[in-house]
């Protein structure tokens, strides 16, 4: 099965795309995931942003949710903390399972941990529902398409 690649999706966030595309793969970060590789930028791209923006799968569950938590958490650890604001594009987002779910919060906890904001922009009303349903509604900023 096929895993979709969430990538940053703003051309200010093109040296960190062009890193986590690197051949020869990612250099190991230090972080919470023990022995996980986890995307790091390189030297030249070390600035700390405002805003990050990665673009969850189309399915976000069992097969897909490490690469996207890795991915995530790269970019939280470059979005200004404190400050910042780490979107979630869900418009392709079509269905998440518990292991998904998990994924999400790992990713909220790690941004809250940095005092950075999470958004979650264009979900689905049926994932909306769904996030209300396991009362995790709270630990997300919802938002449309238009509104930055």
């Amino acid at each position: 099965m096929s895993v979709s690649h969430p990538l940053a999706a703003d051309d200010s966030h093109a040296n960190v795309e062009r890193e986590l595309q690197r051949p020869g793969g990612p250099e190991p970060a230090a972080s919470g995931d023990a022995g996980a590789d986890v995307p790091q930028p390189s030297a030249a791209s070390r600035s700390i942003l405002p805003e990050q923006l990665v673009v969850a799968p189309t399915r976000l569950g069992l097969e897909s949710r490490i690469e996207f938590r890795q991915v995530a958490s790269a970019l939280i650890d470059h979005t200004a903390g404190g400050t910042g604001r780490f979107v979630i594009d869900c418009s392709r987002l079509r269905s998440i399972d518990s292991a998904g779910l998990n994924a999400l919060i790992i990713i909220q906890r790690r941004a809250a941990n940095r005092r950075i904001r999470v958004f979650l922009r264009d979900l689905e009303d049926d994932l909306q529902s769904l996030l209300v349903l396991t009362k995790l509604d709270d630990l997300f900023e919802l938002q449309d398409g238009q509104s930055h």
